[in-house]
């Protein structure tokens, strides 16, 4: 029997980091600003991510218009080259994708995608960046053939555009 690879999905946020693992959803904070904020979130990145056979990061909204696109652009930069140097492999998982998967539409807003989580994952919490992590793992497991999940094909398809079978070879 194979063993089902450590996933760990991670919904980066400057206030309110969201990551999920097997034993379920936490949320990451610091009280500190600027770079040390930016140092204490790399650092609890690591920490939970130490041992991570993947790492599904949501990527970046481009899209955006918050005043803080550029600073949560500074710490997505900063973790994906902490989990490069670390050497955790790591996928970067677009926005829409991660709400196609969870609701079937990728422009699907948050309440609907935290509601999916409720429903399909059992998701108890009232956090939407946790529960965006969820569905980042869920999806991460799902790509690399151990879904944890039933979600239509029309959801599923949202794996397409993900090279899987590569990281699937550097999984093991």
């Amino acid at each position: 029997m194979k063993t089902i690879p450590s996933v760990i999905g991670l919904d980066l946020s400057l206030t309110a980091t969201g990551v999920a693992n097997g034993a379920g959803a936490t949320t990451l904070k610091s009280s500190a600003t600027g770079m040390a904020r930016l140092v204490d979130l790399r650092d609890a990145v690591l920490a939970v991510g130490a041992g991570a056979d993947l790492v599904a990061v949501e990527g970046y909204s481009f899209g955006s218009r918050t005043s803080q696109a550029h600073a949560l652009g500074e710490l997505g930069g900063v973790v994906r080259l902490a989990l490069h140097e670390a050497g955790i492999r790591y996928v970067d998982i677009p926005p829409a994708t991660l709400k196609r998967y969870a609701c079937g539409k990728g422009n699907a807003p948050k309440a609907e995608v935290y509601g999916a989580a409720i429903r399909r994952l059992g998701y108890q919490g009232s956090d939407h960046n946790q529960a965006d992590a969820l569905w980042l793992r869920a999806l991460g497991l799902d790509g690399l053939g151990y879904p944890i999940v039933t979600v239509p094909q029309t959801h599923r398809a949202a794996l397409k555009p993900i090279d899987w079978a590569a990281l699937r070879k550097e999984v093991g």
